[in-house]
């Protein structure tokens, strides 16, 4: 594929062969990386996130319930989220599921933009201008609490669903959810930090992993898409985040 680059790679990611997006057939996965980089804040690194997850699924000899191709990592000069919407609706369009390794929150703002009609569980602790920018079918996952009031009114006006990360750690899984078809948008800063060093957002009060985990188990839904955000590898030195988006993303592969 002419907008990726895979010169540094040696094997995709858990085992999935390097491969063309003409290559996938019905109900493959086509993992493609988006190496973009944060632009504001204190806490950088999300350009390594595709790299960092690709080698800790191979240190873990991780075992995707899917099967598809590794499509490399998209070339970041240019119009890289023009480029990324495209693949993404070619994907979809040929009943691939993307999924997405990014990367700062743009990259997730790509995909949902490629995706305008489909339904949204978003896994994040702050929605801020997200609330505006989505649908009123989004599922909010994990939010730590701390919206400003103007937030929480924006989603009850909209009746947007929501579940706070304390809720959901305390057994809450009564999250009503579309089994046929929606994007699922994972972003790493919804992690409690005492457990996940490398996001870009420190977060207490977040969730507990194996509760991310099993959240995304128990929604029986035929993701369209997934996106993943916020992982910061070269902040966390035991890899613990990668492991976590990995388990997480592994779970959610289990309902295609």
């Amino acid at each position: 594929m002419n907008n990726a680059d895979r010169r540094p790679m040696l094997t995709g990611f858990a085992g999935l062969p390097l491969g063309e997006i003409t290559q996938c057939t019905t109900d493959d996965v086509g993992v493609l990386g988006v190496p973009s980089e944060v632009k504001t804040g204190s806490r950088f690194g999300t350009s390594l996130a595709p790299g960092a997850l690709r080698e800790m699924a191979e240190r873990l000899d991780v075992d995707l319930p899917a099967k598809g191709y590794d499509l490399g990592n998209i070339d970041l000069s240019g119009d890289w989220s023009g480029t990324l919407m495209h693949l993404v609706t070619q994907m979809v369009d040929r009943q691939v599921v993307p999924v997405v390794l990014g990367g700062d929150s743009d990259v997730a703002t790509a995909v949902l933009e490629a995706l305008p009609d489909l339904p949204v569980v978003a896994t994040m602790p702050h929605v801020r201008r997200d609330v505006a920018a989505r649908p009123t079918n989004t599922i909010w996952v994990g939010l730590n609490g701390e919206q400003p009031i103007e937030t929480w009114d924006l989603i009850s006006q909209r009746e947007m669903i929501w579940r706070t990360a304390r809720q959901l750690d305390e057994g809450a899984t009564d999250i009503p959810h579309k089994s046929d078809g929606a994007v699922l948008w994972i972003d790493l800063s919804v992690i409690d930090m005492g457990h996940a060093a490398g996001v870009v957002g420190l977060n207490p009060g977040g969730m507990k992993p194996e509760t991310l985990v099993a959240v995304i188990e128990s929604m029986t839904c035929s993701w369209q898409a997934i996106v993943i955000t916020g992982l910061a590898p070269a902040l966390d030195t035991r890899g613990m985040s990668e492991l976590i988006a990995i388990e997480t993303l592994v779970a959610a592969l289990r309902n295609e």
